[in-house]
């Protein structure tokens, strides 16, 4: 069997079942380039060795092309886990991993877990029935700028709905957009285009490093965004929601009291935690 199972956010967010069903898994790979796993997904693959688990760190070329075709010839003989941050196939995608196996007749196995989706969404504030398309944003390829972010914010808009964006990241290359940096692209996209879809007086929440300990949100002005890069300095993976214009009532209040009050994370589990839980799962 290839199982494909999802390890939320964080050492704080992994499920319990999930790892129960890493830890029946005769060989673990774990996708190292899609996203990070705080605080480090180093600390899996040390106590899964520990525990006498066959495991490798998969990079682009091992989860796609011939790499896949690696993977789904051993699961022809045994069970084998790819390890996804977050969940396996709604913020990254794999589901060409699931066509290829399921042609060659392998059994699969989906185990979702907490992803950017819906963390964000819960730590906004924002009602989630009014949430439209998603997209990412990236930079500029080849002189290609891509302006299809603008077009999901500008129907979004259209709609009264608010839009979740991500942020371009390449772990292989140590390279994650900041928050000023999209939003100025986006304005660039929108000047081009001499549109009036996003204002710099416009409210936008801003998500950094979700559920980790260095979890961080902020809610501010297009304007005051721009200004602030050094605020984005401390954190590496970041979200950006755009709401609509017209906020419900509640949602106006809630973000208003966020503004002035103080709703934090705090980190509980330690890696001498999960250690524990593991070697119990496994005994």
């Amino acid at each position: 069997m290839l199982k494909l199972i999802g390890l939320g956010l964080s050492i704080d967010s992994l499920p319990l079942g999930n790892l129960k069903k890493i830890l029946s898994c005769n060989e673990v790979i774990i996708d190292s380039y899609t996203s990070i796993w705080f605080p480090n997904i180093h600390l899996i693959e040390s106590l899964l060795m520990q525990l006498g688990k066959k495991v490798w760190i998969a990079s682009r070329n091992h989860l796609e092309g011939s790499g896949v075709k690696n993977i789904i010839d051993k699961s022809l003989g045994k069970d084998v886990c790819i390890l996804v941050s977050g969940d396996p196939l709604i913020a990254t995608t794999h589901s060409s991993i699931i066509t290829e196996a399921l042609t060659k007749h392998v059994e699969v196995e989906v185990v979702p877990a907490v992803s950017i989706f819906n963390a964000a969404i819960s730590l906004s504030c924002l009602q989630a029935y009014r949430f439209g398309k998603m997209a990412t944003i990236v930079s500029p390829k080849n002189g290609i700028v891509y302006e299809y972010p603008f077009e999901v914010i500008k129907m979004n808009r259209l709609q009264n709905m608010h839009t979740l964006l991500l942020l371009e990241i390449d772990v292989e290359k140590n390279y994650y957009m900041k928050p000023n940096e999209a939003i100025k692209m986006l304005l660039e996209i929108q000047e081009r285009k001499t549109e009036k879809i996003i204002s710099l007086k416009d409210t936008i929440i801003i998500l950094g490093d979700v559920m980790s300990c260095k979890q961080k949100v902020w809610i501010m002005s297009v304007e005051a965004a721009l200004r602030a890069e050094n605020e984005f300095q401390y954190n590496n993976l970041y979200t950006i929601i755009i709401p609509s214009d017209k906020l419900h009532p509640v949602e106006k209040e809630c973000l208003d009291l966020i503004k002035t009050g103080n709703m934090r994370y705090l980190c509980t589990a330690s890696e001498e935690d999960l250690k524990r839980i593991a070697q119990v799962l496994h005994t």
